[in-house]
């Protein structure tokens, strides 16, 4: 047991389920990709020290209107390690910031993330009141829970790191 195990979370599936095999983990992660979902899931590379890794498209100008007030240098991912022996997926946020136009490293940082973020406009409703109507919001839970429910739902548990997979 490590000096931070206390603050990581696990989530364990409903009582009864059984465990399936690591390829069916890897086939329910990968099934959450879909054509206009604003995330990617793919094979971690070895440099990345993970199996998957769920890649949000920060950066990308078709989703700039969906991630309201994100910085346009950062790149949120979430990386998983399967644990077979424990029936288990690890993961660890990563959110790093380019720094220059190379591309250069600027900032990064890993643990648990939450961001959740609102754009907000004036307007006039048909009564002629000002309101506020909400024209985006940005919730790292939209593609966290998902991946967590997917694990959940062939019997393993989920477990969120806080330093290294």
């Amino acid at each position: 047991m490590g000096l931070f195990s206390r603050f990581e979370r696990v989530t364990r599936p409903p009582a009864g389920s059984v465990p399936r095999s690591p390829e069916e983990v890897r086939a329910a992660l990968l099934g959450l990709n879909r054509a206009g979902a604003p995330w990617t899931i793919r094979a971690g590379l070895p440099k990345e020290k993970a199996d998957l890794v769920a890649h949000w498209h920060v950066t990308d100008p078709a989703w700039r209107a969906y991630f309201c007030r994100v910085r346009d240098d950062s790149v949120p991912q979430t990386r998983m390690r399967l644990m077979p022996d424990e029936h288990q997926v690890r993961c660890l946020d990563y959110q790093r910031q380019l720094g220059n136009e190379s591309g250069a490293l600027y900032t990064w940082g890993r643990g648990q993330y939450r961001y959740v973020s609102s754009a907000w406009t004036l307007e006039r409703g048909p009564d002629g009141k000002r309101r506020f109507e909400r024209q985006a919001r940005t919730d790292t839970a939209d593609l966290k829970n998902p991946l967590r429910d997917a694990v959940l739902s062939v019997g393993w548990s989920w477990r969120a790191r806080i330093s290294r997979l």
